[in-house]
């Protein structure tokens, strides 16, 4: 079971999230890495989207896209407006603390994905995306 391919995603997974958490207390950046995905999908869309549009690119549920939208709304992060068409779809938007933050992140990204991806060559690089695409592929089917 240890082996599994569950177990083995889920502790990489989990390592992950720990590590970037620590370095976003570190840079007094207060947002979770759970969060990343929301606030980086909105950065970089070149117009506003609504909850759903985030929870379908995310392949997520709406009512847990919803309540991290309205905590990074809460923290400055996001702007929520009601759509001008359909009063009940929600467009969400970064602020300019969001654009900020999302730069920062970006940068912290890179760095931490460029020292883990240090320990390997590139032959070796490649092959582990590779296999990472191909594990998500075989999924989806």
């Amino acid at each position: 079971m240890k082996n599994s391919l569950q177990f083995k995603l889920g502790l990489v997974t989990k390592s992950v999230f720990k590590k970037m958490n620590a370095e976003l207390v570190q840079e007094g950046i207060p947002v979770l890495a759970e969060q990343l995905p929301i606030l980086m999908v909105v950065y970089f869309q070149e117009h506003t989207m609504t909850q759903q549009d985030i929870a379908n690119v995310l392949q997520k549920d709406k009512a847990g896209i919803q309540r991290s939208v309205q905590t990074l709304h809460k923290d400055g992060f996001l702007k929520i407006e009601s759509d001008i068409e359909d009063k009940r779809k929600n467009m969400v938007s970064l602020t300019p603390s969001g654009k900020f933050v999302c730069e920062r992140i970006q940068a912290l990204v890179i760095a931490f994905d460029n020292q883990v991806m240090e320990h390997f060559t590139e032959e070796e690089r490649k092959t582990f995306i590779g296999f990472l695409d191909r594990v998500a592929a075989v999924i989806e089917k």
